[in-house]
């Protein structure tokens, strides 16, 4: 894959058991340290399709953890990560956000890496008043108002508008189609396509959610008669790799493009051929992007033989921002508190991040987040 541009802007009970009990992961540092402790969580897909994600971004956690420890810890304490696997699956992931609120020591959360996953835990968060900080880009993540959940990625609609501008000004494509997966990003990269001249000659959904089978394909007829220079579809890697490939074989030659969904291995594996040159936009940069990351690349290679991907950035950035707002809550009231740890995140002003300076906006958005476009090449 290369990189083309840049711009600002289900599993059981006994198995999340077994998760609580094989990834609660304590830094080497201060195991017979009398020392107290607190915990952060992560919650993230361990097994199924996507545990490649789950692990990519553990071992960025684990070793955040394992640095701020070797450093004397969080403001005395010391800091023990725990793991659930919630397999990317909203019926999983509250079950996995509630075992973590039921542990008092838990003060704040990484995860979840699904949009669906996401909003179906963000209630139990709020309700117990635990920090969540995520890296997934639907709109609704935090349009509830819930003051407990803060984003370390770029909203879905500012992908879209941002897409958009991409394809109309720097390619100079100007017939679009539009195949809706997720909405609030689709919405965006149309509205943004219209106000910028271009036209988008078929705008369908393509009804992924029972597959492409050949009851719900009327949008692969419509695309052919359209003839666009360029298709937008805002859905996941799997479904864009049976869309692209089934698209390809019908004999659409239009370039495709997507959202963060498409910023996965699977759409290549799924895909093929058939996805080469196949554009992604998204706001998890590669390690060629940063300017000051080599002690975390040196590091991350050293614990785990390769080079972090780019959720792994982020995620070690989230686990930097939570820990540094944990030591600011026990320093302002003496003890570790969740409601302190959530005021401290709201007030965070540009802390150093890999990805550059963060800071959280009154929603809990990430403030003026880079984003980039990449191209597939296999």
């Amino acid at each position: 894959m290369g990189r083309i541009s840049k711009g600002r802007c289900t599993q059981a009970l006994a198995l999340g058991v077994l998760f609580i009990l094989g990834w609660l992961i304590v830094s080497c540092a201060g195991l017979r340290s009398t020392r107290p402790v607190v915990k952060i969580g992560l919650v993230a897909p361990f097994e199924g399709l996507y545990r490649h994600l789950g692990y990519e971004v553990l071992y960025a956690v684990k070793l955040a953890v394992r640095e701020r420890n070797a450093a004397g810890g969080v403001s005395g304490y010391m800091v023990e990560l725990v793991g659930l696997d919630d397999g990317n699956d909203p019926t999983q992931s509250p079950l996995q956000a509630r075992k973590m609120i039921v542990d008092s020591d838990v003060m704040g959360v990484i995860g979840h890496f699904s949009d669906e996953a996401a909003l179906a835990a963000l209630d139990e968060y709020h309700w117990a008043g635990l920090a969540l900080i995520t890296q997934v880009a639907a709109d609704a993540v935090t349009e509830r108002g819930y003051p407990e959940v803060f984003r370390l990625y770029a909203r879905n609609d500012l992908l879209g508008m941002e897409s958009a501008s991409y394809v109309v000004e720097e390619l100079g494509m100007c017939r679009l189609a539009v195949l809706r997966g997720c909405d609030d990003l689709a919405e965006a990269f149309f509205r943004t396509s219209e106000l910028l001249g271009a036209t988008v000659v078929l705008d369908a959904d393509t009804d992924t959610s029972g597959g492409l089978s050949t009851s719900n394909q009327a949008w692969l007829a419509a695309l052919k008669a359209a003839s666009p220079d360029l298709v937008f579809f805002s859905g996941g890697a799997i479904e864009g790799a049976e869309l692209i490939a089934q698209a390809r074989r019908a004999g659409v030659e239009a370039t495709f493009m997507g959202g963060s969904g498409l910023d996965s291995p699977r759409l290549a594996q799924i895909g093929g051929e058939a996805v080469r040159g196949t554009l992604y936009i998204t706001a998890a940069p590669r390690v060629e992007e940063l300017a000051n990351s080599g002690d975390f690349v040196t590091s991350y290679r050293a614990l785990t033989g390769r080079l972090p991907g780019p959720q792994a950035i982020l995620a070690y950035d989230a686990t930097r921002v939570l820990l540094e707002a944990l030591a600011r809550a026990i320093e302002s009231q003496g003890r570790p508190a969740r409601d302190a740890v959530v005021a401290e995140l709201s007030t965070l002003e540009n802390y150093p991040g890999l990805i550059g300076p963060i800071t959280f906006d009154d929603n809990g958005d990430l403030v003026d987040p880079e984003t980039y476009v990449y191209r597939f090449e296999l």
